[in-house]
């Protein structure tokens, strides 16, 4: 500590390069701790598990070459034919491609309770009774959706009365039931609820879009149906050529499109996230690097302003060592104080983007991990500047003197 008064009359008499690396290391912790908070959160958005079998799912689309609207008599027979083919374990209908960011959402009541209504938003999945085993869903309790219930209507909005049944996924349960409890047999919005399944996203992937999902059985009949297949490994790139092929044959006045597997559909539905961790690790690494660049620049014009100051020193016999400790004890001062303006600015750009873009509030984790690497950076930024004094001799450093 006997080095910390020559370092402070240093710096007052240079104090506009110990300002610039001040404001480089402030601004530096600040952007990196709350992109590295933005990084992890959009990948642990884009890693969380479907809930269903999306790596052994592909979907496709029907769509009528003339204005009309589609049977289910139609639906249910190239369901059987699809069924038949080997490499398939199952298929079903929907009324969307499931991960696609697309579908029909409802505001779900429970009334049981008048003191304290319980609401949710709910994914409304159509589907049939192939649906919990397409999708690779499993049944927690009560049963699944049975053909028999199935209603087809004229949009997905007609026909609301009709529905005989809803399965809810266990997230959609426990938010209008209670966590855990078993709402089987209990009603929902007027709807008799039959069974739960296991929590899962199926048309949206969006974080709190939706609450859970209620499968029911209704087809709508002007709507151009999806069919979901889920394929045994090493078997969907086949049969997404081959069950577009079977559907021609069976009824060659329509169209197959949209066939794309789940794995595609998962991937575009987190297009955003994932080019928002590119930008933000991009950004991490350029900033980073400029206050490394700005460090070892500063820190070698001292050097050259010091080489006479240096060189007494080592005339005076001052240590290779010490003189290296004294730059890097000098560098430590200048980032810690640039660090601890940091986390001022850290808060504050953390806060705003609570109020302004719903993010969560900095976990003390992220700020103190990008103080140490702040700081580390500042360390190893000056040891080139610092290892070029070790080497500055006594004699060429004081010869004109």
């Amino acid at each position: 500590m006997f080095e910390f008064g020559p370092i402070v009359r240093t710096l007052w008499r240079n104090k506009t390069g110990a300002i610039l690396i001040i404001i480089q290391t402030a601004l530096t912790l600040g952007i990196v701790a709350n992109a590295t908070f933005v990084v992890e959160q959009r990948r642990q958005i884009i890693e969380r598990p479907t809930g269903i079998d999306d790596q052994h799912l592909f979907a496709l689309q029907l769509a009528p070459l003339s204005e009309t609207n589609f049977s289910y008599q139609d639906v249910q027979r190239d369901l059987h034919e699809i069924r038949q083919l080997p490499g398939v374990i199952d298929a079903s209908f929907g009324n969307t491609a499931p991960l696609s960011n697309s579908g029909s959402s409802s505001d779900l009541n429970n009334e049981e309770d008048p003191q304290k209504p319980l609401s949710a938003i709910a994914d409304l999945f159509s589907t049939d009774s192939h649906g919990l085993n397409t999708l690779g869903l499993t049944l927690l309790s009560g049963r699944f959706i049975d053909d028999s219930e199935i209603t087809a209507s004229s949009t997905l909005e007609d026909g609301a009365d009709s529905i005989k049944a809803v399965v809810l996924s266990r997230s959609l349960a426990d938010k209008l039931f209670g966590k855990d409890v078993d709402p089987t047999g209990k009603l929902l919005n007027g709807l008799p609820v039959v069974g739960v399944v296991t929590s899962a996203m199926v048309s949206y992937v969006k974080p709190g879009y939706v609450d859970g999902v209620a499968f029911i059985p209704r087809f709508a009949t002007n709507y151009p149906p999806n069919y979901v297949i889920r394929c045994q490994p090493q078997q969907c790139q086949q049969l997404m050529v081959k069950v577009p092929e079977l559907l021609e044959k069976l009824d060659p006045n329509r169209i197959v499109r949209n066939v794309r597997s789940m794995a595609e559909n998962k991937y575009d539905s987190y297009r955003r996230d994932r080019s928002m961790v590119v930008m933000m690790t991009a950004t991490i690494i350029l900033v980073s690097a400029v206050t490394g660049l700005g460090i070892v620049g500063l820190t070698l014009l001292w050097v050259n302003q010091r080489r006479r100051q240096i060189g007494i020193r080592r005339a005076l016999g001052a240590t290779q060592l010490a003189i290296i400790r004294y730059f890097l004890l000098e560098n430590v001062v200048i980032t810690g104080i640039g660090i601890a303006v940091g986390v001022i600015i850290s808060l504050v750009i953390n806060q705003l983007m609570v109020q302004h873009y719903s993010m969560t509030a900095l976990p003390v984790s992220y700020l103190l991990n990008g103080m140490g690497a702040v700081w580390l950076l500042g360390i190893l930024a000056a040891l080139v500047p610092a290892w070029r004094t070790m080497r500055i001799s006594p004699a060429l450093a004081t010869r004109n003197i």
